[in-house]
């Protein structure tokens, strides 16, 4: 099972995809990935391997993307901020697969599988 977060604003609103945000300056990737699960899933998580980077050119932010993947436990309820997650949910790998709106994303997870 892999977790996905549907956007409540912004780039991913009302598209579904893998958690995460941006950095602040300063921070690790680490760092901040496990910032961002607590400010909008509210819970605590812990890293466990690097899986991959990626990189891209956003079609429509037109920004230069590098994309950091890790595999992560989280431990609590999850409680997004409806600020920013309008939904989580679990789903299995294949299906999680064909919900992601990002094409990078997408070909991370079935290259995962």
């Amino acid at each position: 099972m892999i977790l996905l977060v549907k956007g409540s604003r912004g780039l991913t609103e009302g598209r579904w995809s893998l958690p995460g945000g941006f950095l602040r300056f300063g921070e690790g990737p680490q760092e901040g990935l496990l910032r961002e699960m607590r400010e909008e899933l509210r819970v605590e998580g812990r890293i466990k391997s690097f899986l991959d980077v990626r990189a891209k050119l956003g079609e429509t932010s037109r920004l230069h993307w590098i994309m950091l993947f890790y595999r992560i436990s989280l431990s609590g309820v999850l409680d997004p901020d409806p600020d920013e997650i309008a939904e989580a949910r679990y789903f299995p790998l294949q299906q999680a697969a064909t919900l992601v709106s990002d094409g990078l994303m997408r070909q991370v997870l079935l290259d995962i599988s």
